[in-house]
């Protein structure tokens, strides 16, 4: 309660005080004049007086008291409705917690990663620099949306070069990890820092028993001849990856519009990435994509079993006599 209000409250019952004094004085007075205009005795007006002042007195308390008791009341309601809303709230934040909590709890997902990702997220505070808490809230968002696309079974698209599915993919895969390679995407891969990692991941992997296969796609018959090809294919079968050669006149002309640069994990996702261009010496990533839709997965692997079919071993170099 302010200072100001407390003023006024108490102003306004100085004010009630005197105007319930002022009318039973007023009533008691009226009366006194009624009664000795009426050749009344002297004693009588007295006694009349106090009767009839008094009885003013008591209404006008009894109808104060009714106007409190109906304040009272009010205040009564509005603070029942104001807990009933502010308990109803609180169980209404508990129960979604508590079904959050099992869902954490039934997801698949190991539930004490879930609990440090909302324990450590609930250290950044708006106190934090705005740089930080922007781009915390930032990725938070795109991990969610990531999340429910991958839930969701769709396709998810990065602009560009993402090192983080490659090689967490990579590394992940449980079964076999199947690569086409286009010259115009990985022409300076191998000899690139992100290219060693990704081979580091498939070598590994290999030696754990999983199955890795890749397909180079040779645009031209003279790409064979190239030393840096020649010995990317010799240092992954060193790595018991197994490499074939595709020339692109060997693909069926079908299969001529599909081929492109693509990974298979375990034949369940799929990890394609575009050209900028066709010229291996100007092509970049424009964008990458994952992608676990069911139908195009399954299109993806019938894709590369056929053109590894179709693909063969490096020829050896011929020396010239």
């Amino acid at each position: 309660m302010s200072a100001e209000t407390a003023v006024r409250e108490t102003g306004n019952g100085t004010s009630g005080v005197i105007k319930t004094a002022l009318l039973t004085v007023a009533s008691g007075g009226v009366t006194f004049l009624v009664t000795n205009g009426l050749d009344q005795p002297q004693a009588i007006c007295i006694i009349l007086s106090i009767l009839i002042g008094g009885i003013a007195l008591m209404v006008r308390f009894l109808v104060d008291f009714e106007n409190r008791l109906a304040s009272v009341e009010d205040l009564e309601r509005e603070g029942m409705a104001d807990m009933k809303k502010l308990v109803g709230d609180a169980f209404s934040e508990i129960s979604e917690a508590t079904a959050l909590f099992g869902l954490i709890e039934a997801s698949a997902l190991q539930t004490d990663l879930v609990t440090q990702l909302v324990r450590n997220s609930t250290n950044i505070s708006p106190d934090s620099p705005p740089i930080v808490y922007k781009f915390v809230q930032a990725k938070i968002k795109e991990m969610s949306d990531f999340l429910k696309q991958l839930a969701e079974g769709g396709t998810v698209t990065y602009y560009g070069e993402d090192r983080d599915w490659l090689l967490g993919l990579t590394r992940t895969a449980t079964t076999s990890v199947d690569a086409i390679s286009l010259a115009a995407v990985d022409h300076d891969l191998w000899n690139s820092e992100i290219g060693q990692r990704y081979l580091d991941a498939q070598r590994r992997a290999a030696r754990d028993g999983r199955r890795v296969r890749r397909i180079f796609v040779l645009e031209s018959p003279d790409m064979e001849h190239d030393p840096q090809l020649r010995r990317a294919y010799e240092e992954q079968r060193q790595m018991l990856i197994e490499v074939r050669l595709l020339d692109r006149t060997a693909v069926p002309t079908p299969l001529q519009v599909q081929v492109r640069d693509l990974i298979l994990f375990d034949d369940i996702l799929a990890y394609e990435t575009t050209p900028t261009t066709t010229d291996p010496s100007k092509a970049q990533v424009a964008e990458t994509r994952l992608v676990l839709t069911d139908s195009r997965v399954k299109e993806c692997s019938q894709l590369f079993r056929e053109l590894w079919d179709v693909s063969r071993e490096l020829r050896p170099v011929q020396t010239k006599r």
